[in-house]
């Protein structure tokens, strides 16, 4: 059992262990996604990869501004950064401007485990956990994530959906697509041969299906 204390309160959850987290130097220095909605590219997304000292930093900017007849009316933008230490997540620093409201989410590793900061508390976890930033293909294994949007732990069950060729920038990849159920819904990504990931979809609040496409992987044959 493990502890997570909320807004001071000590609760026990169950979590699995946690192992290494895929190296990332199946990547190149980023990725990168158009952001697609109901068809139309509205944004983009990287994600960047870069050591220092014996840490991972892992940067992830997303920007998206729709428009009604030119006239801009609704924009979302969101950065990420987060540092591995040890297969662990030892930081994670966001901040998401989504339309006027903003908010931030922090943390701090010590001996106890992970503090995490957001506008509506303050909890404690003492396993590693991995975030919905969706680089990393260990997650596909986990039944609990970070939720980068909220700070909150989410409880998720992953499946695998088999293979399937997907559209990327210039052709198309084989990718593994998996969906998640239980607190995050509506919610696939896939991921290629070597573990990258390749593809995102989600449902947003008001019904459209919002689409990354690849922008930066190689198409295959």
């Amino acid at each position: 059992m493990r502890h997570i204390t909320l807004a001071g309160i000590a609760l026990l959850i169950s979590l699995p262990a946690y192992s290494e987290p895929t190296s990332i130097d199946i990547y190149d220095s980023k990725i990168g996604f158009d952001v697609v909605r109901d068809g139309e590219i509205v944004g983009s997304h990287v994600t960047t990869f870069s050591r220092k000292d014996s840490n991972i930093i892992i940067e992830s900017q997303m920007s998206m501004n729709i428009t009604f007849l030119t006239i801009p009316i609704y924009t979302f933008d969101y950065k990420s950064v987060e540092s591995w230490s040890k297969g662990r997540l030892s930081d994670l620093q966001v901040a998401v401007r989504d339309g006027s409201d903003e908010t931030k989410i922090s943390s701090l590793q010590n001996s106890e485990g992970l503090t995490i900061k957001t506008t509506s508390g303050t909890y404690k976890i003492d396993d590693p956990i991995i975030s919905t930033n969706h680089w990393n293909v260990d997650v596909v294994d986990k039944n609990y994530v970070l939720n980068t949007l909220t700070g909150n732990i989410n409880q998720v069950k992953i499946l695998n959906k088999g293979k399937e060729r997907i559209a990327v920038k210039g052709g198309s990849v084989i990718a593994t697509r998996y969906d998640y159920s239980g607190e995050l819904k509506n919610t696939s990504v896939w991921y290629d041969a070597k573990g990258r990931w390749s593809k995102l979809e989600f449902k947003a609040r008001d019904g459209s299906t919002v689409e990354y496409i690849c922008n930066t992987c190689e198409s295959q044959p």
